[in-house]
């Protein structure tokens, strides 16, 4: 599956405020949760410089839900627009056997992302209002498709959408929160 995203800052706008404009254009909400991402780098591949994504992801439904785990290979961004980018992901049963098999394969872990997330659903569209620790309010919107055949048309439904709802193209983010946080630190990746 090929994903399709488009990530913008929020800037002065509120999450409330993007949550009605969302409702009113028929968004349903799904979902709140925590999601805590561990990132890892391989010795036999840079991530950083590929630039592809190797990912362990807890989720816990908020306020008190039960806690699930997935596994997530990224590949590289495939447009000057989104972030579109193949996508493989599997649930884990178990993170801390997950993250121990991860490591005695050479990788190694390389950041955390910590988020709040809300979703929303408007058929295949997800749109989600994200708070990112230490970097602040975003929104991803996000459609899966089949292959390459579709990212553009997919890419143009989730400009329109932005637009709609009043979403400035210049919020818009190609760096991953992975990236984001590198670059507040100014140490970049370690």
């Amino acid at each position: 599956m090929l994903e399709a995203e488009l990530k913008a800052s929020l800037g002065c706008l509120t999450a409330e405020e993007l949550a009605d404009r969302a409702a009113a254009l028929g968004f349903l909400p799904e979902e709140l949760v925590r999601e805590t991402d561990v990132y890892f780098n391989g010795t036999d591949r840079d991530f950083r410089r590929t630039d592809e994504a190797l990912r362990l992801r807890s989720v816990r439904r908020l306020p008190d839900g039960p806690r699930k785990s997935l596994m997530t290979y990224k590949g590289p961004k495939v447009d000057r627009v989104s972030n579109a980018r193949t996508e493989y992901e599997t649930a884990v049963s178990d993170s801390d056997t997950a993250q121990k098999l991860l490591e005695a394969l050479g990788y190694r872990p390389l950041a955390v992302v910590d988020k709040v997330r809300r979703t929303y659903r408007l058929g295949e569209v997800t749109l989600c209002l994200d708070e990112v620790t230490d970097l602040g309010s975003f929104l991803e919107l996000e459609l899966l498709v089949p292959g390459e055949a579709q990212r553009a048309a997919a890419v143009a439904r989730l400009l329109a959408l932005l637009e709609a709802l009043g979403v400035s193209r210049e919020r818009l983010s190609r760096r991953s929160y992975l990236e984001l946080l590198a670059e507040k630190r100014q140490g970049g990746w370690r």
